[in-house]
């Protein structure tokens, strides 16, 4: 009895001050955080290409969408489950546009936001952009686990035909959120909830719509 009691607390110990995993992961997948209308009620539906966003974060490793930090001093990667970053943040606009009835082309190009670069076969409406930011730093702290996600993203739309980009906007969005446990799924839903918020905040916003619609009246 003494030595599985004995045998217990050396687990339980181990556990406390053991070795952390050398990587988190993340799964950047689109979870909608508000309810969204289709932009369109008349029954059309407009043909939308989205390029693959570029991926402009000032970070040195670009696997990366950030870091643990023990109370010891050391710091671990956090990485996306499933998908480059800028696979993740395209798959999530696509999603979004397909929430907002658009038909969004199968088709995946690589955009670098100039207009002499547009093809008249990618549709009516081309959507491209650049990640900014998109970041998750945990305090793994020994009461109270610190987290902070931020992200900030910037699209541009052209009309295809025309070879034009006929507006562009930026969003931001952070979140914190401090507890008493640690997880990675406390990492996933931070920094989706972040990039999930960035990108709703452009394609739904008014002005984003009203520059939609004036597309469509030519």
């Amino acid at each position: 009895m003494k030595i599985k009691i004995f045998l217990t607390v050396c687990l339980l110990l181990a556990s406390l001050s053991g070795c952390a995993p050398k990587i988190y992961h993340v799964n950047l997948s689109y979870q909608p955080t508000k309810k969204i209308e289709p932009i369109l009620t008349d029954g059309r539906a407009l043909s939308v290409t989205v390029s693959e966003l570029i991926d402009t974060r000032k970070i040195d490793d670009p696997l990366l969408v950030g870091n643990v930090i023990r109370r010891d001093g050391t710091t671990i990667p956090v990485l996306p489950r499933y998908n480059r970053v800028p696979d993740a943040v395209t798959d999530v606009l696509r999603r979004i546009l397909s929430q907002l009835a658009f038909h969004v082309s199968p088709t995946k190009v690589l955009w670098n936001l100039q207009e002499d670069t547009i093809l008249p076969s990618w549709g009516t409406i081309l959507i491209g952009g650049r990640i900014d930011e998109l970041r998750i730093i945990c305090h793994d702290d020994i009461a109270v686990k610190k987290y902070a996600a931020n992200a900030e993203i910037t699209l541009f739309f052209a009309d295809v035909q025309k070879k034009k980009i006929f507006y562009h906007a930026t969003a931001k969005s952070s979140s914190t959120l401090e507890h008493v446990f640690f997880s990675e799924e406390k990492l996933e839903t931070q920094i989706s909830g972040v990039l999930f918020e960035a990108a709703e905040k452009i394609v739904t916003a008014p002005e984003t719509i009203r520059q939609i619609h004036q597309i469509l009246k030519h």
